[in-house]
Parts: C-alpha cells; structure tokens; sequence
C-alpha cells in the first residue's frame, strides 16, 4: 500500500487540487483508493460532500483514540465520485491536535492504517510547516509530494514544506529510525501554457527545480476546477476537464510507480 502525503508550507497553491486529483485519478485506473483529510479547513471533505459515517467519525477520531489500530478501515466513506474512491472526512477540531501533549498522538494515524483495504491512501496535509498533524501524516506516509502554483508564494510553500521534511528526516535519524520517507517531486498546478504569465511563473518553476524534482507535464490552468470545487463534483467527469484529468493521471503514474 502506497501512502502519499501531499503537503505545502502555503496556503491556497493547489494542494488540496493535487491530493484530490491524485486520489481520483489512482481511483479511476482501478486502485483501491482512501483520501484523508487531515486539514482543519477541510477542503477536501467540503469538495467530495462527504460525511461521516457516524457523527463524530472523522480523522479527529483516530487521532483522539489511543486504541486507533484499524480505524481507518471503518472511518472510510464511501464516495459518490467513484466506487474505488473512499474519503476519510476532516473538521475543524482537528486544529487542537496540533496542542496536543499526549506521548503516542502521532502514531495513532499510522496505526489507523492496519487493515485498510486500499492500494493507495492520499493524505491531504495542512499547510504548516511544523507540528503534530504533519507529523502523523509523514510517519503515516511512504511518499511526500510537494504540491505548488508557479508564484513566488508557491515556490516559498515548498522551500518551507522541503525544509520541514529535512528536519522530520533529521529528527527520525537522530532516534535511529531508518528512513522510509520518499520525496516523490514538486507538481505544479495552474500554469499558463503560451500566456503572457508564461516568463514570470517560469522564475518560480527555476527557484522550485533548486528545491526537487519538477514534476512533468505541468498542470494548465483551468477556472473550472474551482466550478467544479464549489458544486461538489469531479472535474474529471466533464469534457471541459479532460485535460487536467489526463495531466494529473501522467504525474500519477509517475507518483504511485516510485
């Protein structure tokens, strides 16, 4: 099983675009696919209209119980976007965790994860570049993928998101903890293919390739992600998306194949 974190230092540089498109792209070539949200904003949860199971059974759950082995398996809802996409929802409550002093707090996602029946888990991260939420994630995780718009905000969310995984790597060597982490690369979303924004954005892309691997091809801008995002639905079930799906499913395939 394949766990992809998708994180950013900044907000609002398509990270949680990426995690979803990754999630369902995965979904759609016929791998068992969970998406946790794992952001208080829940942005993810809001686009995938995705409620809990029972009241209460959210990511705060888990990270709440000390006894999380193999809750992720029953957390999981069952998406209306696809039958392979399932979505373990988020609230806001989950920004306590963050204050959290409970010795095992961070594990308790990992151990979540016993069981699930899924090929893939993407993990949409909030976008910090410290704390206990980010730390679950990356010890929860196989990969990390840095998720970013070609602005100098986005070139500045992943030198602090490059930056944080440096010291997660650091601290787990540091206790003689094998490294297990991935940096799979950076996507870069929202890109204005023969625009006039072309010459400014490739100076953030030059500042991003100093940081990690690009990611190619580079995702178009599309207005009608953010249609699709305010009515609940996937982007990828229109005409009019078929580009960013077939955009999203090549850097997939090179995400999920590293």
């Amino acid at each position: 099983m394949q766990i992809v974190s998708v994180f950013s230092g900044a907000g609002g540089v398509t990270k949680t675009s990426s995690a979803v498109s990754l999630a369902m792209v995965a979904a759609e070539s016929g791998k068992s696919t969970v998406l946790i949200d794992l952001d208080p904003r829940a942005a993810a949860t809001t686009w995938t209209r995705t409620e809990p199971n029972e009241p209460g059974w959210t990511v705060n759950a888990i990270l709440d119980a000390a006894d999380s082995e193999g809750w992720a398996e029953q957390l999981a809802v069952q998406s209306t976007w696809h039958d392979n996409f399932r979505v373990i929802p988020s609230e806001p409550a989950v920004e306590l965790r963050e204050k959290s002093t409970v010795d095992d707090m961070e594990l308790r996602l990992k151990r979540s994860l016993d069981g699930l029946k899924a090929d893939v888990v993407v993990i949409d991260c909030p976008n910090r570049t410290g704390g206990l939420l980010l730390r679950s994630a990356l010890l929860a995780s196989t990969h990390v993928v840095y998720a970013a718009d070609p602005t100098e905000d986005g070139a500045a969310g992943v030198e602090s998101a490059t930056e944080s995984v440096a010291r997660f790597k650091k601290s787990q060597a540091d206790r003689g903890v094998p490294d297990t982490l991935s940096e799979s690369g950076i996507i870069v979303s929202k890109y204005h293919y023969g625009a006039i924004e072309h010459g400014i954005e490739k100076v953030s892309i030059d500042d991003m390739e100093q940081l990690g691997t690009v990611l190619y091809p580079l995702i178009p801008h599309q207005p009608f992600i953010l249609k699709c995002r305010r009515s609940g639905e996937w982007y990828g079930s229109f005409r009019q998306g078929q580009k960013l799906k077939e955009a999203y499913a090549e850097i997939a395939g090179k995400v999920f194949s590293s």
